[in-house]
This record gives structure tokens, C-alpha cells and sequence, in this order.
């Protein structure tokens, strides 16, 4: 009888053992995965935060104002040589008869016609354009550029019947990065693409007019 009572004693310390350490593991095991839970949870708002700023929309896109005719021009990739340093325009008493943009150092082609004498535009190193008004009607027969300096560059007749229009960026700090439209023998039509400007904001000897 005692050495039966002894192997019970036994038998029953080692499921008390046992228990013990099921628990333990079970404590173990909890406590494992509420720090694995709080380490992604971490992660995920790290990741989040910093990827917020950079994923920040600061685009938009104003137009497209005038008509059908001409054919489709986009200056998209002019950008990639830098900001927008001069402007080239030429017009007459109704319509604008051409544009042209300077990014950086390097010319874009002439949008419409380079007949007659053009009007020179040249920004300061820092300066942009931040608001375009106009007036369309079968092409563009206005534009008036506005900078974040205050400079104001008016082109083709003040008054007509064709359709105003107010360009400007939707996001603050941003400034028109480049253009497309229409164009053929005039400038048929015109869209205005805003953007933050790169750095450094302009080059120190900006585009000279030739």
C-alpha cells in the first residue's frame, strides 16, 4: 500500500508539473504574440507615416481651354529639363498667334505660328507662375500670366466675346510646370499643369531670348 500511495503521489506531482508548465507556455505564447501583434502594428503606423508626406497629391491640372481644331501638343517631358525660366509668345489684334517655353536652359518648339515679332517674357531665378486668365473662343485670344512675385504679362486683346476662364493651382506653393493644347496656325487651344518646383528652383543664369 505505501509504495502504491507513493507512485500516486508521484503520478499526481508530475500532472501538477505538468499543468504548470502548460500554463507557463500558455502565458509564454500569449505574451509572444501580443508583442508580434504590437510590432506590426508599430511597423504598419511607421510605415504609413512616413510614406503619408511623400504621397502627397500637390498636382492639377487647369483646362482645356479653346477650341477643336489643330493639332495636339504636350509638353510633359520639357519639364524633365527644369522649371519654366521665359515664355516667347506672339499675338495679334485677336488671337494668340504662338507660344513658346523655356524650361531650365532648353527652348520647347514654337506651338503655332512664328510670324511676326514675338513677346519676351524672363522670370527671376525663384519666380513662377501661379494664375492664368484668359478668353477662348474657336482659338485662344488671351493670356494673361501672373507670378508669385506679382508681375503680371498681359498677350492679345484685353476685350473680345469669347469666354473668360481663371486658371490656378488647386494646392498652395505649386506653380505651373508645363502646358498642352491644340495648336496649328494659331494656338488652338491651351491646358495649364501645376506642381511644386524642383530644386534648386531655377538656374542661376536663367534662358537668354534669342
Amino acid at each position: 500500500m505505501p509504495k502504491r500511495e507513493g507512485t500516486e503521489r508521484a503520478n499526481n506531482s508530475r500532472t501538477l508539473c505538468s499543468s504548470r508548465q502548460v500554463r507557463f507556455l500558455n502565458k509564454i505564447s500569449c505574451l509572444s504574440i501580443s508583442k508580434m501583434l504590437a510590432f506590426i502594428l508599430l511597423s504598419l503606423l511607421c510605415i504609413d507615416v512616413s510614406a503619408g508626406p511623400a504621397q502627397m497629391r500637390v498636382s492639377s491640372y487647369s483646362g482645356e481651354y479653346g477650341g477643336s481644331a489643330g493639332n495636339p501638343f504636350d509638353q510633359s517631358r520639357n519639364q524633365l529639363d527644369g522649371p519654366i525660366t521665359a515664355l516667347r509668345i506672339r499675338a495679334d489684334d485677336r488671337y494668340i498667334i504662338s507660344i513658346q517655353v523655356c524650361y531650365g536652359d532648353s527652348w520647347s518648339g514654337t506651338e503655332g505660328s512664328a510670324t511676326g515679332n514675338p513677346f519676351n517674357v524672363q522670370l527671376f531665378p525663384g519666380e513662377g507662375f501661379v494664375q492664368v486668365l484668359g478668353r477662348f473662343g474657336s482659338h485662344v485670344e488671351y493670356l494673361a500670366f501672373r507670378t508669385n512675385l506679382g508681375r503680371i504679362f498681359a498677350f492679345g486683346p484685353s476685350s473680345g466675346s469669347g469666354t473668360t476662364f481663371d486658371a490656378e493651382p488647386l494646392f498652395p506653393n505649386t506653380v505651373l510646370r508645363f502646358i498642352s493644347g491644340r495648336s496649328g496656325s494659331l494656338v488652338d487651344a491651351i491646358g495649364f499643369h501645376w506642381d511644386k518646383e524642383p530644386s534648386p528652383a531655377h538656374t542661376t543664369n536663367p534662358a537668354k531670348i534669342t
